[in-house]
């Protein structure tokens, strides 16, 4: 009969955890392999069988939260290749007339662009922000004065 020691056990069990990380890409499934490790390291140092699920329990728990700062931190950040999609949100742009429509036609980085307003409710001449823009159109917030 085959014996293997807990600390061996310990070990192919995080490493079978990561291989399967690196297919998933999860890092939840990180965080269990680290546990994994921590409990062959407990084994390595002699403590029972609890003492190792302890550890590998602690470890776990300590990645996740880890994981889910991360997350949070990652998500606020906006990404780069969006800020440069979205380059003239917060410009200003200036309305001289709208039509009777409800829309103008603006002069905007030596372009003619159609108007439209987005949280605004109606068009008046004036400094506005630019929203979006949805194609062709401009899509302005608020109105920043005369």
């Amino acid at each position: 009969m085959i014996s293997i020691s807990p600390t061996i056990a310990w070990f192919i069990a995080a490493a079978l955890v990561l291989a399967i990380e690196l297919f998933l890409t999860t890092a939840y499934l990180l965080a269990v392999s680290l546990g994994l490790a921590a409990g062959a390291i407990a084994a390595w140092a002699g403590l029972d069988f609890s003492g190792q699920i302890l550890a590998c329990a602690a470890a776990v728990a300590l990645g996740c939260v880890a994981v889910l700062i991360y997350k949070k931190k990652v998500s606020g950040r906006k990404d780069d290749s969006m800020r440069l999609q979205n380059l003239d949100e917060g410009r200003l742009v200036r309305v001289a007339s709208v039509g009777s429509d409800g829309l103008a036609v603006v002069t905007y980085r030596g372009a003619t662009w159609i108007a439209r307003p987005g949280s605004a409710s109606n068009l008046t001449p004036g400094v506005w922000t630019i929203e979006s823009v949805d194609g062709t159109q401009l899509v302005l917030g608020e109105r920043r004065g005369g």
